[in-house]
């Protein structure tokens, strides 16, 4: 009689590397953006923020220097209006929503007539869809549901006109960068690096399982007394995972009883050398690639430690970092909310204002600096806060003005999304 044998063996697929694509050929209303035809772009974003704990230092530190201190102006009759206009609050969330997904949207609020605008808030972009454009050359309409993941919130859906392209009281400003082969959204800065913020965070999942599974080394037990039926294969390995998983029965023993020692059950421990050195080679490297992405000089800046960057001292370091870090990744994303923000001054019946951000310096930097000038804090903040301003993000040297006059087709123009308020302001 023939001896069953009851062995399974488990196929590893790789995972390609992510596109990203806009689907335009959707018979929906709108465009569905994500990967592998499926509208999960923004779930994936969001998922690796909360899952890697390098991309979530890198995503928060970033968008707080991008806010700063919030956005000012020298115009002093126009300063309180603006706070009001654009309250501090909704201003940092556009500002975290821009570096984490590479979108965002204010919800412009005009008033009756339609002449000015009176408030501007956040709304997520993740609850924007942009709507196919028909014979128009610029989107006109957004829509907004909480939950594209449930289609029966999508039928309930709302539609909301781009700004600029209606007289209604509320509209849509999307804010986004220029991407090639792209019209409806942009794609973040780190997005190279999605794929290793999540395996960043398989490998906290496989240490959670080792500890749960009390550092057991990956064996097989073997019973030689003939397959059993499945209920009764079930039953056993139940047992075994009772008994031996789990932080709690780590150091238990086995006891087996057998009528004979040809049949008693043996344990093979599968050798998987040198784990440790892996486990941290890997999470070396994922975390390297996750601060390229991020153009990250020094992570000292966002409380990461990692190896020495050739600095003499921390203090030369984050000064050095900051400044690059201000120049060529900071600015840009100011220069981009900026830039959104005088188009609907412009636009809005407000007009064109001397607009920039309060940069947010780092104790270190001042605390030298005043050390070096025999100063306090407080008096040096100010000088250091200009001297490391780049005049590229006020309004006074904004690389484009916007026109309502303006008739050409920019493929580079804002989106517009927005957080849905049923509240208007009244005059």
């Amino acid at each position: 009689m023939k001896k069953q044998q009851n062995f399974s063996v488990i196929n590893f697929s790789r995972e390609d590397v992510p596109i990203v694509v806009e689907d335009t050929k959707t018979r929906q209303q709108w465009v569905p953006v994500g990967v592998n035809d499926t509208d999960d772009f923004f779930n994936l974003l969001t998922e690796a923020y909360n899952t890697s704990t390098t991309n979530a230092a890198c995503v928060d530190g970033i968008a707080d220097l991008i806010y700063g201190k919030g956005i000012t102006t020298d115009d002093k009759t126009f300063e309180v209006e603006l706070m009001k206009i654009i309250p501090a609050e909704e201003l940092r969330r556009i500002s975290f929503d821009l570096k984490l997904y590479g979108n965002a949207a204010f919800q412009v609020l005009w008033n009756k007539e339609h002449t000015t605008i009176k408030r501007m808030y956040h709304v997520p972009v993740q609850t924007l869809r942009a709507e196919k454009l028909m014979t128009s050359t610029k989107v006109l309409n957004y829509l907004y549901c909480t939950d594209w993941d449930d289609t029966r919130k999508q039928r309930e859906k709302i539609t909301i006109p781009a700004f600029g392209t209606s007289k209604e009281e509320m509209e849509i400003l999307y804010v986004k960068e220029y991407e090639p082969n792209r019209f409806y959204y942009s794609l973040p800065d780190w997005i190279s690096a999605l794929q290793f913020s999540f395996s960043e965070a398989e490998l906290s999942n496989l240490h959670l399982n080792n500890i749960e599974n009390g550092f057991l080394p990956v064996a097989m037990v073997n019973f030689n007394n003939g397959v059993p039926a499945p209920e009764e294969r079930q039953t056993i390995e139940n047992l075994l995972e009772n008994k031996f998983s789990g932080t709690r029965n780590a150091g238990r023993f086995m006891v087996s009883f057998n009528d004979d020692p040809l049949t008693k059950p043996t344990v093979d421990v599968i050798p998987m050398e040198n784990l440790h050195e892996k486990y941290t080679y890997v999470a070396e490297y994922a975390q390297d690639r996750i601060l390229v992405a991020h153009r990250i000089v020094s992570p000292l800046l966002f409380g990461i430690r990692t190896a020495s960057n050739g600095f003499s001292s921390q203090a030369e370091e984050m000064k050095t970092a900051y400044s690059i870090m201000m120049t060529m990744t900071i600015q840009p994303f100011q220069s981009i909310l900026l830039d959104a923000i005088n188009k609907a001054f412009i636009e809005g019946g407000i007009g064109k204002k001397d607009l920039y951000f309060e940069q947010l310096t780092p104790l270190v930097i001042l605390s030298d600096t005043a050390e070096d000038t025999d100063s306090t804090i407080n008096e040096v903040e100010d000088d250091v806060n200009e001297s490391m301003e780049n005049d590229n993000t006020t309004d006074e040297n904004l690389s484009q003005e916007f026109s309502k006059e303006t008739k050409h087709i920019r493929f580079s123009d804002f989106g517009f999304d927005k957080e849905f308020d049923t509240e208007y302001i009244k005059d």
